[in-house]
């Protein structure tokens, strides 16, 4: 597709890369929240990055005062004008309506005089001075963006929003092709402001509110979300390719993984791919306080995965060990951190020098333990597996854990993945990684076939 960059550091990454060309590109927003400034850098970056001229019309400031405001930002749009790239425009709504419906109007003649691929409307609010009712609004907003399309020009129209004021409600957010929010809220003591990409007919978009910053060189976007700063050379493969992909490759060995599991998720379908990769891979596996017994839910679906014939070798060779397959020990009362150690130290000696993949089932594990030992015990069995370089993944349920406790976990982990539930779906999200990830919101589904997940990617 052909993309229409706005050179703004972090937006168009929410984009996908862009706006698609001719599309007509709602900007809306309270007073203050840079509505103007943003429409100034989609010209201005068009004309000095991508070699697209400009035409910037203004229902509200005479030129004069557009220049001043570029130029605090470093933007010399006079010097771009006297180059025959940009158009500034000063004009009223009724005059531009009449206009662009001419095929010799001025609009017209001033884009083919500079050969404008990009168009600033500030701000189409203006034109409800002249038209009220929503009908006729809407007609004229229509108009207006389809001549300006004849030529394959992509517009930016502003739209002011009083405090109350909802998005999505007036004609104009219809007829436009994408929509873009600008908001305003408060973190801790400072006003901080948010940009929200609502709607981009025809294109997949990141529809999450961005914090971003208006500086001396415009505004820069700054995404919830990270890509990965480097790939791993050698890395563990959760079992659900998708995820691998959105961690970077996988998780490193030698650290510790948390995956946040609310009560509504089975947690079988997600350790099941981890163990087959353990299995294929040739090292050791190892599994604790997980349900694990010949009659348990993981061992159907292993089955299922075909990895019935290889697990029992597994097990039989003690290159598989079970600690606790039950995922209990009620009757012969809690253990204490001594035993748990005894424990641990035992399957160590026990897989020798292999390199291991350790999967826990924390909620069960720290149930299990005496109390005010599970952190403690369950910190040791980390130091261990991290002196080893072996890889291991936590379970835990957040709302089966003490907060204190959860917390804590938290830190010591590496990496985050949380996945939880919100009516009838749920929802995956990478929060922590060593290398720096963090992804959006996604949608999963559970699926027939391994690896059993499938994580739904705009």
């Amino acid at each position: 597709m052909d993309r229409v960059k706005t050179g703004i550091a972090g937006l168009d990454q929410l984009l996908h890369g862009g706006f698609l060309r001719g599309d007509a590109i709602l900007v809306a927003g309270a007073p203050g929240t840079g509505k103007t400034s943003l429409g100034m850098q989609f010209i201005y970056n068009g004309i000095t990055k991508y070699h697209e001229p400009g035409l910037f019309i203004t229902f509200e400031e005479f030129p004069q005062r557009i220049y001043r405001d570029a130029a605090s930002f470093g933007w010399d749009l006079p010097a771009l004008e006297e180059e025959g790239k940009l158009k500034v425009m000063f004009t009223s709504p009724e005059v531009l309506q009449q206009d662009v419906i001419q095929d010799n109007g001025l609009v017209g003649e001033m884009v083919r005089e500079i050969g404008a691929r990009r168009v600033v409307i500030d701000s189409i609010t203006n034109m409800r001075s002249v038209v009220n009712d929503d009908v006729r609004f809407r007609e004229a907003t229509y108009g207006l963006i389809n001549a300006l399309k004849r030529d394959m020009l992509t517009t930016m129209l502003t739209q002011e929003l009083g405090e109350s004021d909802e998005i999505g409600a007036g004609p104009e957010e219809f007829v436009a092709d994408a929509v873009v929010r600008l908001t305003r809220d408060y973190v801790g003591n400072h006003n901080m402001r948010f940009v929200e990409v609502i709607k981009s007919r025809g294109s997949p978009q990141i529809a999450i509110p961005s914090l971003y910053t208006v500086s001396k060189g415009g505004l820069t976007v700054l995404p919830p979300f990270q890509e990965p700063l480097y790939r791993f050379e050698e890395s563990v493969s959760t079992g659900i390719p998708q995820l691998d992909e959105l961690l970077g490759g996988g998780i490193p060995y030698g650290s510790f993984y948390l995956m946040e599991l609310d009560s509504g998720i089975n947690q079988d379908i997600f350790d099941v791919g981890f163990a087959r990769e353990a299995l294929e891979s040739g090292d050791a596996y190892l599994r604790i306080a997980a349900v694990s017994d010949p009659g348990s839910r993981w061992r159907m679906l292993m089955n299922l995965a075909g990895e019935a014939k290889r697990l029992d070798e597994a097990i039989a060779g003690e290159r598989a060990l079970m600690l606790w397959p039950g995922g209990t020990r009620a009757s012969e009362g809690p253990l204490s951190r001594e035993e748990f150690r005894a424990q641990v130290d035992e399957m160590c000696r026990r897989i020798g020098d292999r390199r291991a993949r350790v999967q826990v089932d924390v909620t069960e594990l720290l149930s299990l333990l005496s109390v005010g030992e599970g952190y403690r015990s369950l910190a040791y069995l980390t130091s261990r597996c991290r002196e080893r370089q072996a890889v291991m993944i936590g379970v835990v349920s957040p709302g089966a854990v003490a907060p204190d406790q959860l917390e804590k976990l938290r830190t010591a982990a590496d990496g985050i993945v949380r996945v939880w539930t919100k009516g009838s779906y749920a929802f995956l999200q990478v929060q922590k990684t060593v290398n720096s990830a963090r992804t959006p919101v996604y949608a999963i589904r559970q699926i027939q076939q391994p690896p059993f997940i499938e994580i739904v990617v705009n």
